[in-house]
C-alpha cells in the first residue's frame, strides 16, 4: 500500500499541495509585496527540494502573448513535509520599477513553484494588481487634469526589458489628436517619459496618409514629480502641443 501511495503521488494524487497566501492583493511599483506560502502534506512523507515565488507577466509578441517572469526567489530550502503535517513559509519580493501596471491589457500575477522529488509541481498562482509609484501615478494624473482618459497598456519586450505603452484618448474637442501613448521608464532621479502623439494628417499630407505619429521624451526630476499633477499639466500640455 506504501508504493501504491508513493506512486500515486507522484502523478499529484495524494501529494503535498501548496498554497500561497498574499498579504494584500494590491501592490505599488516600489514596494514589497508579501504574503506565506503553506504547504500541506499529503498521504506519503515527500522530500521537497525547494520553494520559489516570483512576479510574472505576460507581453505581446507578433500575434501571440509570452509568459514572462519577473523575479523568483527562493523562500524554503530542502526539507521533508511528512503526512498532515502543515508548514508555512513567509516572504516578501521587493515590485521593481520594471513591473509592468496592472490595467486593461496587462495581468501580472504571484507564482510559486514547489519542487519536489519524484513528483508534480503542485504550484499555484495567484493575481495581483500593479499600482502606479507616486511618481507615476503623477503623470498619469497630469494627462487626465488635461482631459485625456487613460484607455488600457500594451505590454512588449524589447532590446532586453519589458516596456509598456499606456494609451490615452484625447479630451472632446482636440479632432486633430487620435491617441495619447506614454511609456514610463524609472531612472535614479525620476522618470523619463516617452511620449507620442498620434495625429490625424491634414491637407495634402492626408493624401499620403491617415495619420501620423511624433514622439519625444521628457525627463522628470523627483523634484518635478513631488510638485503633483496640477504643477505638471501645464508642462505636458506644451509638450503635446509640440508633438501635434
Amino acid at each position: 500500500m506504501g508504493f501504491l501511495k508513493k506512486m500515486m503521488a507522484a502523478v499529484g494524487v495524494g501529494a503535498a499541495r501548496v498554497d500561497t497566501r498574499l498579504s494584500t492583493s494590491q501592490v505599488r511599483v516600489g514596494d514589497e509585496l508579501r504574503g506565506t506560502v503553506q504547504v500541506r502534506g499529503g498521504q506519503v512523507e515527500q522530500q521537497v527540494e525547494r520553494i520559489s515565488v516570483g512576479l510574472a507577466t505576460r507581453y505581446k509578441h507578433d500575434d501571440t502573448f509570452m509568459t514572462h517572469p519577473l523575479q523568483r526567489e527562493v523562500v524554503a530550502p530542502a526539507f521533508v513535509i511528512r503526512p498532515g503535517e502543515t508548514r508555512e513559509f513567509p516572504f516578501a519580493l521587493q515590485v521593481g520599477p520594471g513591473t509592468p501596471l496592472s490595467l486593461p491589457g496587462t495581468e501580472v500575477w504571484v507564482f510559486t513553484d514547489a519542487d519536489i522529488a519524484g513528483g508534480v509541481d503542485p504550484g499555484d498562482q495567484d493575481p495581483v494588481r500593479v499600482l502606479p509609484s507616486a511618481g507615476m501615478e503623477t503623470v498619469i494624473g497630469a494627462a487626465q487634469r488635461l482631459g485625456f482618459t487613460l484607455k488600457g497598456a500594451e505590454t512588449e519586450y524589447s532590446h532586453g526589458r519589458l516596456i509598456q505603452e499606456l494609451s490615452f484618448l484625447p479630451p472632446r474637442g482636440q479632432h486633430h489628436l487620435t491617441e495619447l501613448e506614454l511609456v514610463m521608464l524609472p531612472t535614479a532621479g525620476g522618470l523619463d517619459v516617452i511620449l507620442e502623439v498620434d495625429r490625424r494628417a491634414r491637407g495634402l499630407a492626408s493624401f499620403l496618409t491617415s495619420e501620423f505619429e511624433s514622439r519625444g521624451r521628457w525627463s522628470l526630476s523627483a523634484d518635478a514629480l513631488r510638485r503633483g499633477p496640477d504643477a505638471l499639466a501645464p508642462d505636458l500640455a506644451a509638450r503635446i502641443r509640440q508633438l501635434s
